[in-house]
């Protein structure tokens, strides 16, 4: 059933349910961790149409992924790979690794976090990634290999406490990657209202 929902779709009665809703943000979540990996490619067109989609979910969401697609759109792709590496890799202002937000880089809970993910994401056949389990890309991209109560969970007690931080870091330097991070942010909020 999960995999047959289009975004932008709504049950015969014309309204989205609750579940619907809930699937189409982890459909959504697994778009945005696209733009939290090197970029690789020129992805102004997808950068715009996840807006679009994200639209009919949350407008707030949306309106500040386009927030970062206007900060965005004028860089050409090396210049644009120059600032991710700037920004997140090299003396980063920035760590995607949310273990490190929630309980410093050396740290035994934070290995227990990374082997608990590792150990739910194989469950569902081998994790190809070079990234450690616990990357907010990597998280957003697999979080259909969770239920929906590890889900929840996981949003609930790791992401929503981690975001604020890494979003703080960003706008002190006044980056745009902190508009992905507030849509997501914005995303999540609503997963954890609906299991509240």
């Amino acid at each position: 059933m999960q995999g047959e929902l289009r975004f932008g779709e709504v049950g015969k009665s014309g309204k989205r349910t609750l579940v619907d809703n809930q699937i189409l943000k982890r459909q959504l979540c697994v778009q945005i961790g696209a733009f939290l990996e090197y970029p690789v490619s020129d992805f102004r067109e997808i950068l715009q149409i996840s807006a679009s989609r994200i639209e009919p979910a949350s407008w707030k969401a949306s309106s500040y992924l386009k927030d970062f697609f206007a900060r965005m759109k004028r860089m050409e792709l090396e210049m644009w790979q120059e600032y991710y590496v700037q920004t997140f890799d090299l003396m980063p202002q920035c760590s995607l690794y949310i273990s490190v937000h929630l309980f410093g880089e050396e740290s035994f809970k934070r290995a227990e976090l990374m082997a608990g993910l590792k150990s739910a994401y194989e469950r569902q056949g081998a994790l190809e990634t070079t990234e450690l389990p616990d990357h907010l890309a990597v998280i957003l991209k697999q979080n259909a290999r969770l239920n929906d109560e590890e889900w929840s969970e996981f949003v609930t007690m790791c992401i929503l406490p981690a975001l604020p931080v890494m979003i703080s870091k960003l706008e002190k330097n006044g980056n745009p990657y902190a508009f992905v991070l507030k849509t997501i942010q914005e995303l999540l909020v609503e997963v954890e209202k609906a299991h509240v």
